[in-house]
C-alpha cells in the first residue's frame, strides 16, 4: 500500500490551483467579455439598419437616373475591368452611370460616418468591432450566440 505524504499532497493541491487559475476562463466563445458581446449585438443592430437605409437610398438615386439596379451593377463591372470608353453601353448610359455614381460615391461616405458613430455610440471602438466581427466569421459558436442576443 502506497502513502502519501502531507508535503505531496499539498504540492498537487498547489499545482492544481496554478493550472486552474493561471489560465484565463472563457465564458464566451472567442474569448470576449459578455459587455463586449452585448454592444456588438447593438452595433450590428444599428449598422444593419443604416446599411439597408444606404442601399436603399442608392437604389433611389439609380432608379432616378432612369437605369435600372441591374443595368448599373453590368456597367460597374465592367468599369471595374477596363476604362469606361470600352464598357459595352451607350454614350447616356455612360453618362447616367457616372452621374449616379457620383451621388452614390457621396452617399457611401455619409454612410461610413455613420456606422462608425453608431458603433462607437454602442461603446465600441472600431478596431474591437472588427476584431469581435472577424472571429463572429470563422467561429459558429460566437455566430450562434450572436444570433441569439439579436432575437
Amino acid at each position: 500500500m502506497r502513502f502519501i505524504k502531507k508535503n505531496q499532497v499539498f504540492s498537487i493541491l498547489a499545482l492544481a490551483f496554478i493550472v486552474l487559475f493561471s489560465t484565463p476562463l472563457k465564458a464566451n466563445p472567442g474569448g470576449f467579455t459578455d459587455d463586449e458581446l452585448e454592444k456588438f449585438a447593438g452595433a450590428v443592430m444599428q449598422v444593419m439598419t443604416i446599411q439597408q437605409e444606404g442601399q436603399a437610398e442608392m437604389i433611389g438615386i439609380i432608379e432616378e437616373h432612369g437605369m435600372t439596379v441591374e443595368r448599373f451593377n453590368e456597367i460597374m463591372m465592367q468599369a471595374q475591368e477596363m476604362p469606361l470608353e470600352q464598357v459595352e453601353a451607350t454614350e447616356e448610359e455612360k453618362e447616367t452611370y457616372l452621374e449616379a455614381i457620383e451621388k452614390i460615391d457621396e452617399i457611401q461616405i455619409g454612410l461610413e460616418e455613420e456606422l462608425v458613430e453608431a458603433i462607437e455610440e454602442e461603446g465600441l471602438s472600431i478596431e474591437k468591432y472588427e476584431e469581435i466581427m472577424q472571429e463572429y466569421q470563422q467561429n459558429p459558436e460566437l455566430q450562434q450566440l450572436i444570433q441569439q442576443m439579436l432575437q
